[in-house]
């Protein structure tokens, strides 16, 4: 499904044919959302008993809640990736055949456009990853994003520029994934910052459009090392995934641009892995990750800060082309 953003997107929940739709939603954003989605939904079924990092008792409360209870046949998910990624546990553990509408409200997760979700285990941050919880429909409505203060659109929005890099020179990339990462790296180099600091629809717009190119990206080819590391950072700082993953993209960006034989972890060899790091430099308009870094975060105010790293997911480190040897990162 080809995907456009514009304002007033949420229309086109009338073209859908459905009687009853069970509506997730965030509960800080629900009382400006309400009244929005309302206009477009007969007799909706709201829930938002959950937290911004999802916990798996959080989600089986949500299926002891509905059990039989309620007859709604279509369930929508309105916010942003942890919203989204509810509703996809949710639909997934509840064994329900039902279509999933994924209506985003931060440009950034991607999260619409993938067949994954994340939630909390006994402090533990757990991956879902099946094809029956990719979202069947996603509506990009630019409207929504005004809301959001300037620091959750640049950690949403770091998030979709590290996922399109990290996807570009995953071992697991392909021509098409590749094709969409570097759509969605074209436009956060041009739009982040303006979007940041300012309301105008057309960065909104383009941001939009690139999380969702980005999710599509990570879709074929999955995260690796950033993302990898980011989980430990969110849990012990209790920062936001976006502004955790950024905080490691330069300096794995520079870590893979050194890959040599004794590293290769690609398959397609050490001159295929070096002709994708050269194209990302090239895309970027940089030669050096951390100075462009620390010069977009100045730009949109946000933090570099020392972290230590507990945890590592280790399938997302077969997925980067360079072996992960911690005293060379």
């Amino acid at each position: 499904m080809e995907n456009k953003a514009y304002y007033g997107a949420i229309s086109e929940l009338s073209k859908i044919n459905f009687s009853k739709p069970l509506v997730f939603c965030g509960k800080k954003s629900f009382e400006k959302i309400k009244p929005i989605i309302e206009k477009y939904l007969k007799n909706p079924i709201f829930y938002n008993d959950f937290s911004t990092n999802p916990k798996i008792e959080e989600i089986e409360k949500a299926i002891q809640f509905f059990n039989n209870k309620f007859n709604f046949d279509i369930i929508i998910a309105i916010g942003g990736g942890s919203v989204i990624d509810f509703a996809k546990i949710f639909k997934f553990k509840n064994n329900l055949n039902l279509k999933l509408i994924a209506i985003p409200t931060t440009a950034g997760t991607g999260s619409e456009a993938t067949q994954f979700a994340v939630y909390y285990e006994n402090k533990i941050k757990k991956s879902l990853d099946d094809p029956s919880i990719l979202p069947d429909i996603s509506i990009l409505d630019t409207q929504f994003l005004k809301y959001n203060p300037k620091y959750l659109k640049a950690t949403t929005a770091l998030d979709a520029y590290c996922q399109a890099i990290e996807s570009y020179f995953a071992v697991k990339s392909t021509k098409e994934s590749r094709d969409f990462a570097k759509k969605a790296i074209e436009l956060c180099r041009d739009n982040l910052v303006d979007y940041v600091k300012s309301n105008d629809e057309k960065y909104a717009k383009n941001m939009l459009l690139a999380s969702n190119l980005a999710g599509k990206a990570i879709n074929i080819s999955r995260t690796t090392i950033a993302h990898a590391m980011s989980y430990s950072i969110t849990t012990k700082y209790n920062l936001p995934h976006g502004h955790a993953v950024s905080l490691n993209i330069a300096r794995l960006m520079e870590y893979n641009k050194k890959i040599d034989l004794e590293t290769l972890n690609d398959p397609r060899g050490i001159d295929f892995v070096k002709a994708r790091m050269e194209e990302i430099y090239s895309l970027i308009g940089t030669d050096n990750a951390f100075d462009y870094f620390l010069e977009l975060f100045k730009k949109i105010n946000i933090e570099q800060i020392d972290f230590e790293i507990e945890y590592i997911d280790p399938d997302r480190l077969k997925n980067n082309p360079r072996k992960l040897i911690m005293e060379k990162f």
